[in-house]
C-alpha cells in the first residue's frame, strides 16, 4: 500500500502552515517574485516564488516556486490564480527547507479500507448543494483530495447549473 496517494496521508498547506508555525514561531512565509508569463505553451501564467524563513536572519530558507494558468481553467481558479499560485509555492517553500512533510506516515492496509467508509462523497453533496459558494467550497476539498477530474468537471457542471446570488 505504500502508492496509496489519497486523502488519508495528504497534509494540505493550511495544515503546513499550521505545523510551520509551531517548529518557527519566529519563522515566515515571504514572497521572493511573483510575474506573468505570455504565451508559454500555449497559455498565460502567474508564476510565483516564496522563501520560508525559519528566523528573521534565516542564511538559508526554502524557496518555493508555483504556477498557475491565467485564467484559471474552472470558475473555481479563475479569479485567484495569484492566490492559489501563493499558496502552492509557500507548501513548496516550507518543504524545501525540511520544516514540514507533504504526507503523513504511510498507512497501513487496514487503515485504508477502514477509513473507505470516511471518504467524502463529493458528488452526493455537490448535488444536494444550493449555492455556488459551497459548490465552490466542495470544489477545492474535492480537488485537495485528488478527486478524479472526471468528479471535479461534475461539481463544475453543477455549479453552472446556479446562478450566483
Amino acid at each position: 500500500m505504500a502508492d496509496y496517494k489519497g486523502p488519508l496521508n495528504y497534509i494540505d498547506v493550511a495544515s503546513r502552515i499550521v505545523e510551520f508555525r509551531a517548529k518557527y514561531p519566529e519563522g515566515s512565509l515571504q514572497q521572493v517574485t511573483m510575474e506573468f508569463l505570455s504565451d508559454f505553451g500555449g497559455k498565460d501564467w502567474v508564476v510565483y516564488t516564496a522563501a520560508a524563513y525559519r528566523t528573521p536572519d534565516d542564511e538559508r530558507p526554502g524557496i518555493g516556486t508555483a504556477w498557475e494558468p491565467v485564467p484559471g481553467p474552472t470558475r473555481f481558479t479563475k479569479d485567484s490564480e495569484v492566490q492559489n499560485a501563493e499558496t502552492a509555492a509557500w507548501g513548496r517553500a516550507m518543504v524545501a527547507v525540511l520544516a514540514v512533510d507533504t504526507k503523513k506516515g504511510i498507512a497501513s492496509h487496514e487503515e485504508v479500507r477502514n477509513r473507505q467508509v470516511e471518504v467524502r462523497d463529493f458528488l452526493k453533496e455537490a448535488a444536494a448543494s444550493q449555492s455556488v459558494s459551497d459548490l465552490r467550497q466542495i470544489y477545492n476539498d474535492a480537488r485537495q483530495a485528488n478527486a478524479s477530474k472526471d468528479v471535479l468537471a461534475q461539481i463544475t457542471a453543477l455549479a453552472d447549473g446556479l446562478s450566483e446570488h
